[in-house]
C-alpha cells in the first residue's frame, strides 16, 4: 500500500503543471514583432513631453501687451531646457506677438535679466492686464 503511495505521488509530481509566463501588453507586442507578426507598435514608452508646461494658452492681442509697462510684472519661464528635441518656433501663442514683444521695453527688459531675447518667446501667458507669463526657449543660442 505504501507502495502505491509513493508510486502516485511521483507520478503527479512528474506530471504538475508548471505556472506558465503569463506576458502581457508592451512585452507581448514586442514578443509578436520580433515572431514576424506583422503588428509591430511603435512605442515611445512614455508620455513626457517638455512642452506640458505651457498647456492651454489662449490668444493673446498686441493691445493686451501694449498695457505691460512694468518688467517686475513679467515672468520668464524657460521650457524644455537641456532637452535635445527642443520646442519648435510654431509651438505656443507667440508667433505672430514677437514684435510686439520686441517692440514692448519692459519685456525685452525681464527677457535681457534672463539672457533671453523676443525671438526665444514661445508662449505668453496674461495673468492680470498688467503682468503676464513669457514662456521661452533658447533659440539664440
Amino acid at each position: 500500500m505504501l507502495k502505491h503511495i509513493a508510486l502516485a505521488a511521483v507520478s503527479i509530481s512528474m506530471f504538475s503543471v508548471a505556472p506558465l509566463p503569463v506576458i502581457t501588453g508592451e512585452a507581448l507586442a514586442q514578443r509578436l514583432c520580433t515572431a514576424g507578426a506583422n503588428y509591430c507598435p511603435k512605442s515611445s514608452g512614455t508620455t513626457y513631453d517638455c512642452t506640458s508646461e505651457l498647456g492651454y494658452l489662449r490668444r493673446v492681442y498686441e493691445e493686451e501687451l501694449d498695457a505691460i509697462e512694468n518688467p517686475n510684472r513679467v515672468a520668464v519661464v524657460p521650457v524644455c531646457m537641456g532637452e535635445s528635441y527642443g520646442v519648435m518656433r510654431s509651438e505656443g501663442n507667440a508667433g505672430a506677438l514677437r514684435q510686439a514683444v520686441a517692440d514692448n521695453d519692459a519685456m525685452t527688459e525681464a527677457l535681457f535679466r534672463k539672457n533671453f531675447t523676443p525671438d526665444d518667446v514661445v508662449g505668453i501667458r496674461m495673468t492680470d492686464f498688467d503682468a503676464l507669463i513669457l514662456y521661452v526657449f533658447p533659440f539664440h543660442q
